[in-house]
This record gives structure tokens, C-alpha cells and sequence, in this order.
């Protein structure tokens, strides 16, 4: 393979995957951990290919000062809403992601934070903490039954669907919106395609697993809150800003909602907000959905697989654009 160049966005490489890249290109790295927009820049000049994550913001401005020689744009993760795309199309540069390889690590975490928001392991947590060891016999303390409830799953993608196979399990009866339903999808996972309005009324659990877009931003907002039933319970995996924080913390304040479970947040890469993560009916996970070894190893192999495509054969294998 002809040697090429290849730099990280503003951050060093991990140490496994930098490896397997220096094995057959030259890997630029900024001297600290991550670097400024004018230092990348200057780093990426004679490189045809940059790698960044999702914490990487490849905006307009930045893909527009990107040198000649760039000529893909490697993310690992399966979301690219952090890559202007249109900027990246306009300059001819490719994109891709590494999709299917966290599938099964988002479905577990959204089980898993199904489960701890309806049952207030927060609270039961917090209390735990303090040495009680018989706490929250009080009806005003219990949490909800999972099995046997309603869940609403918005964007029955590959995850989604790993969810409702899952959530079968739980004898859950599972509503689901997505832009293509299909009569496949409703009898392999004994579930049914309901329009948004009508989902956000019959479920008990509503699960995001679509990305973010426009048309997305925003997309449970007040008004998609005040539609639900007060005992409702909201899961996020996807990107925070689908849910307008502070509306779901009001909802969350006064009891419009029973909890939400999140691994994701509108202010990323910022802090979390404090009003959030301090609701004791809220249980927050600092956006380690795919954070196995098992993920992030797979996630590794796809964006060294989308490199050397992009080098042998002249597109990566998981093109965006």
C-alpha cells in the first residue's frame, strides 16, 4: 500500500488505534490532547485524510480552511450531525461513519436505563449511600412496573430495532414511528407503526433513536411533553438536542413526567446541566452507550476499514457523502 497521510481531528488518537494506522501511514497528531481549530488546520496540510470523533465540530468554516489535499473526512460513531455535510460535498471531500458495529451496546444501555428510570434506581442508589438498607416502602417512593407497559420507540433503525427484540422480552407492547414502517418490521417484532401524535399519547416509555436533524431538533419540546400521559418515562441515546432540556426539566419538577433515563445531552461537550442531573428522578449516563471493548474495538477495525478503502479503492466502504 502507497504510503499516506493521515491526521486526528483536534485530539490525539487512542493508543490501539493509532497504532494500526502508523503501520501503514504517517499519523499527525497535535502536541496536546486536542487542538485548535488554526493548529489542525495547519497540521492537515499534504494530508488527504482526517479522522475525527463525535466531539469534533468540522463545521463550515473549518471544512472551507481544510487544504486541497483533504479528501476524506473519517468519523468513528455511527452520528455525523457534527460534519457539515453539504460544506463537506461542496469541497468534494468524502465522509463516513462506522455504523452497525454499537447496535447492540445501545440497545443493552437503553434496556438498562429503561429499567433504572422506571424502577428510581437513582434514588434507591442515593438512599443505599446513606447505609439504609430497607428504604422507599412508602407508596410515594415506589417506581413502575416494566413488563407488560407500552413502548413508543421513535426511529426504528438498526437500534431501535435491537431495542424491540429486546423489549419483547419484557412482554412490552411496542408502538414505534420511523419514516419507512413496514409490515416486515410490525410481525419480526411484534410491533405496530403509529403516527407521532398518536405515539407520544399511548406510551408509557418513550424511547429516541433517531438522529439529529432540523426536523428533529427540538423534537420533544413542551408542547410534545404536554401530549403524554404524566406518567411517562423519556429515554435518550441518540443526541441530547432532540429533547429540549428545560422543558423536560420542568416536566420532570413539577410531575407532568415520571423520569427520564439519558446518556446524551443538549449541552455536549459542555457540562451537563446541574437542574438535570441533580432531579432525583432523573438517571444520567455520561454518554458511554458504546463504551465497551467490544464496541470500541469494532469501531476502531471500521474507520481503518473506511481508510484503506478510501486508499485502494477510492471511496470508503461507509460512505455518508
Amino acid at each position: 500500500m502507497t504510503e499516506k497521510r493521515i491526521i486526528a481531528s483536534p485530539r490525539q488518537l487512542p493508543g490501539a488505534l493509532a497504532g494500526m494506522l502508523r503501520a501503514n501511514y504517517e499519523v499527525r497528531e497535535p502536541a496536546e490532547s486536542v487542538a485548535a481549530p488554526d493548529e489542525f488546520v495547519a497540521l492537515a496540510q499534504g494530508a488527504e485524510a482526517v479522522f475525527v470523533t463525535a466531539f469534533d465540530d468540522m463545521d463550515d468554516e473549518l471544512i472551507r480552511a481544510l487544504p486541497d489535499s483533504v479528501k476524506l473526512i473519517a468519523s468513528i460513531g455511527v452520528g455525523v450531525d457534527h460534519i457539515d455535510l453539504e460544506a463537506a460535498e461542496r469541497r468534494g471531500i468524502a465522509v463516513s461513519n462506522t455504523p452497525e458495529v454499537t447496535t447492540a451496546c445501545l440497545a443493552d444501555t437503553t434496556m438498562g436505563l429503561i429499567i433504572a428510570a422506571c424502577r428510581r434506581f437513582r434514588e434507591g442508589l442515593d438512599l443505599a449511600r446513606t447505609g439504609e438498607g430497607r428504604g422507599m416502602l412508602t407508596p410515594e417512593t415506589w417506581g413502575q412496573r416494566v413488563t407488560g407497559r407500552t413502548l413508543g420507540i421513535i426511529g426504528m433503525g438498526n437500534v431501535g430495532k435491537e431495542v424491540a427484540k429486546r423489549a419483547q422480552g419484557f412482554d412490552l407492547n411496542i408502538i414505534y414511528t420511523t419514516p419507512r414502517p413496514s409490515a416486515e418490521v410490525d410481525t419480526k417484532y411484534n410491533a405496530r407503526a403509529v403516527s407521532f401524535e398518536e405515539l407520544l399519547k399511548q406510551a408509557d416509555i418513550i424511547s429516541l433513536h433517531c438522529p439529529l436533524k432540523e426536523e428533529t431538533h427540538h423534537l420533544i419540546d413542551a408542547a410534545a411533553i404536554e401530549k403524554m400521559k404524566p406518567s411517562a418515562v423519556i429515554i435518550n441515546i441518540s443526541r441530547g438536542p432532540v429533547i429540549d432540556e428545560l422543558a423536560l426539566i420542568s416536566a420532570l419538577k413539577s410531575g407532568r413526567l415520571f423520569a427520564a433515563g439519558l446518556d446524551v445531552f443538549e449541552t455536549e461537550p459542555d457540562p451537563i446541566r446541574e437542574e438535570l442531573y441533580s432531579l432525583p428522578n432523573v438517571f444520567c449516563l455520561p454518554h458511554i452507550a458504546s463504551a465497551t471493548w467490544e464496541s470500541r474495538s469494532a469501531m476502531a477495525m471500521r474507520v481503518l476499514e473506511n481508510i484503506n478503502a478510501f486508499f485502494e479503492r477510492g471511496a470508503p466502504t461507509d460512505r455518508v457523502v
